[in-house]
């Protein structure tokens, strides 16, 4: 039986390193007030409240939201980077109910009748980034780190996919394809579970639907 979770710390081992080597990292990192985010910023995510299992559900999404802040010196920037110390693992595993868990849940077990434990999770960037992604920066970065991303999707090999956010969808099949690699056909995207311009019930009506229109495709 496969060890899942020591083949994404063997990955993440290799990721963690290319970023602290990454000599291009101005060219692929988020920045504010020209200071950027510490190349070696690195958030291992993956699996979340389970035992690491195939053929979960896996949640896509841009970027980290959690970051180390002892080498930032820049208040203003520190203060932006600590409103978001906290990724789904830990308000899942914590019960909280945040809006971006929340229609999780509600993906999960409402529209999917899946269990929770049965959820993973993974952002392209894991360096890091803000409220609003700059999309030319997050494709620079997913081109550079493509292969690390597509082994994570393989490691994790589930059983849909679901692109939490506008352009992800499209950049998987970038990676995929300049990686000479036949793209999984189970993926759905939708607005990011933080949109806040829709109300619960219509997100869950929105994903339902892009589910029955991905299963007459399949």
């Amino acid at each position: 039986m496969k060890d899942l979770n020591a083949e994404l710390e063997m990955l993440f081992d290799k990721w963690k390193l290319e970023h602290i080597f990454d000599e291009d990292y101005k060219e692929n990192t988020p920045r504010f007030n020209g200071i950027f985010i510490p190349k070696e910023n690195f958030l291992s995510d993956g699996f979340c409240i389970s035992e690491p299992k195939e053929k979960t559900i896996l949640y896509i999404s841009k970027e980290s939201h959690e970051y180390s802040t002892k080498n930032i010196h820049n208040n203003s920037l520190k203060a932006i980077l600590n409103k978001n110390l906290y990724w789904l693992k830990q308000t899942l595993s914590d019960n909280k109910n945040p809006i971006f868990a929340r229609r999780i849940k509600l993906m999960q077990e409402d529209a999917l009748k899946e269990d929770l434990s049965n959820v993973t999770f993974m952002n392209i960037n894991k360096r890091g980034g803000f409220e609003k992604t700059n999309m030319e920066i997050l494709r620079k970065y997913a081109i550079q780190y493509s292969k690390n991303i597509i082994s994570e999707i393989e490691i994790i090999n589930p059983k849909l996919i679901i692109c939490c956010g506008s352009g992800l969808k499209d950049i998987l099949h970038r990676l995929y394809d300049i990686n000479n690699k036949i793209i999984p056909k189970h993926i759905i995207e939708i607005y990011h579970p933080s949109y806040h311009y829709i109300s619960d019930c219509n997100y869950k009506k929105l994903f339902l639907n892009k589910l029955k229109k991905l299963e007459k495709q399949i």
